[in-house]
């Protein structure tokens, strides 16, 4: 596809932590709005993954974006994310990130449990549901 060269480098970009990183998840939370797979076939799930669990605030932020916007009516994606060990740290974002950040590791999370009754299960397990609960009551 057409941006499939572009996918490939932002990718490699993700695993070099720091600036770059931080460029290429942006870069990767706008480019995927719908589901795509260029970015799971690229291998970008595993770093993203990585980078919720331990990238600066934006980085965090800008990969749950990306993580979320991948699991749209997109089941192979929900799946990938859930066995690279996305939901942990998304439902810790929920606890530590900034109100971004928390936001948009939330609607990851919806989006990874609609119509997947494993990713529910992983977030129950992940200590997910009081958490969203207190966000819910307290913004």
């Amino acid at each position: 596809s057409r941006h499939a060269g572009a996918v490939a480098t932002l990718v490699a970009m993700l695993r070099h932590r720091g600036d770059e990183a931080e460029v290429a998840a942006l870069a990767l939370s706008k480019l995927v709005r719908d589901g795509s797979n260029q970015i799971a076939k690229a291998g970008g799930i595993p770093p993203l993954v990585d980078l919720v669990a331990g990238g600066t605030d934006s980085t965090k932020a800008n990969a749950a974006v990306a993580l979320g916007n991948l699991a749209i009516n997109n089941d192979d994606n929900k799946i990938a994310i859930l066995k690279a060990g996305g939901i942990p740290p998304l439902v810790d974002l929920l606890t530590t990130g900034t109100d971004d950040a928390k936001r948009h590791a939330a609607r990851a999370l919806g989006n990874l449990a609609f119509n997947n009754n494993d990713n529910k299960i992983a977030i129950v397990e992940a200590g997910g549901i009081p958490v969203l609960g207190d966000l819910v009551t307290s913004g």
